[in-house]
């Protein structure tokens, strides 16, 4: 089960942007099929049953899979080891959720995130809610605009 999740914290994640991160030099904004892979397999990391939806339960899970020394924290570099993105994509969204720079993220750090994935308030996270969270998050670190 460790060796789950990421990219949402996704990234993990795994949101709307809590605030702007700097881009690494020479990160590009994913697109196309690239882009598809790295949702898909984002969300993959996060569906711990793989039902095909995400619940609460795994969302909560994230960091404590990720967090490889069990120390309560996900450091960015047990992020980057867990996460379906490039070390720069990984490095964007960490950052941006770690907005008091401490390499430390924690449950509760994240904890608001599935709500904004779960537009229909069903309680659960489908790959096209997920997709959309996550391609919103990356166009707001990458600052870019969204189609669609």
């Amino acid at each position: 089960m460790k060796n789950m999740w990421m990219g949402i914290i996704c990234a993990v994640c795994i949101g709307v942007a809590i605030g702007m991160t700097t881009k690494p030099a020479g990160s590009m904004l994913p697109s196309g099929a690239v882009l598809d892979r790295l949702v898909n397999e984002s969300f993959k990391n996060v569906d711990s049953d793989q039902d095909g939806l995400i619940e609460p339960y795994e969302f909560d899970t994230l960091i404590i899979v990720a967090d490889k020394d069990d120390d309560g924290c996900m450091t960015l570099a047990e992020y980057k080891n867990f996460s379906a993105g490039t070390p720069a994509i990984a490095t964007m969204i960490y950052k941006h959720f770690d907005t008091d720079n401490t390499d430390c993220l924690q449950v509760n750090d994240v904890y608001d995130q599935f709500n904004l994935m779960d537009s229909d308030h069903s309680n659960t996270v489908t790959l096209r809610e997920f997709e959309s969270y996550y391609v919103k998050l990356l166009h707001t670190l990458f600052n870019t605009a969204t189609v669609g």
